[in-house]
């Protein structure tokens, strides 16, 4: 059993910071991904041929380019979160998210979405469009609660959420 003072300490140490990504963050981002588990990798990237983290797709996660934004969750030096939102149309950005498992349920992912929500206010974005396995219903359930108009398009083994910005952000 940990004493109290562990427990602060452990818990005065964990301050999560959000940022945008960067180049210089290639190896942190790379330990992220291959710290994720399998499933985990799937529910993010909708495919199981994501077993090899490649130095282009870690390239691409952290690439920023004025139709595309990358944002870093950060305990300390650590990864345990990433966003990714790239322009799909006029007005809508396709967006990816992931957490790692043992941050997840902490706030982690609504933080992340509500700075890209901020950030991509550039863009002229006000739909968000998110792909998500079907069977995913953590996230499915958490994009539920956190966009007051949700509308969902099922196919076969995903679900398209479609959500506004704009609701969301206020």
């Amino acid at each position: 059993m940990r004493s109290n003072s562990a427990v602060a300490d452990s818990e005065a140490r964990t301050e999560i910071v959000v940022r945008q990504a960067c180049h210089g963050d290639c190896e942190s981002v790379g330990r992220f991904l291959v710290g994720l588990s399998p499933e985990n990798r799937y529910q993010r990237f909708l495919s199981s041929g994501v077993g090899y983290v490649s130095p282009a797709l870690i390239r691409g996660m952290v690439t920023v380019t004025p139709s595309r934004l990358a944002l870093l969750a950060l305990d300390g030096d650590t990864v345990v979160g990433h966003v990714m939102a790239a322009r799909a149309g006029e007005h809508t950005v396709d967006v990816g998210i992931v957490v790692a498992e043992a941050y997840r349920c902490r706030g982690i992912g609504r933080r992340l979405v509500h700075e890209m929500a901020d950030s991509i206010g550039a863009f002229g974005a006000t739909e968000l469009r998110c792909d998500v396995l079907s069977e995913n219903y953590f996230v499915l359930g958490w994009l539920r609660r956190s966009l007051s108009d949700i509308r969902v398009e099922r196919s076969g083994e995903t679900t398209t959420v479609h959500g506004s910005l704009i609701a969301h952000a206020t």
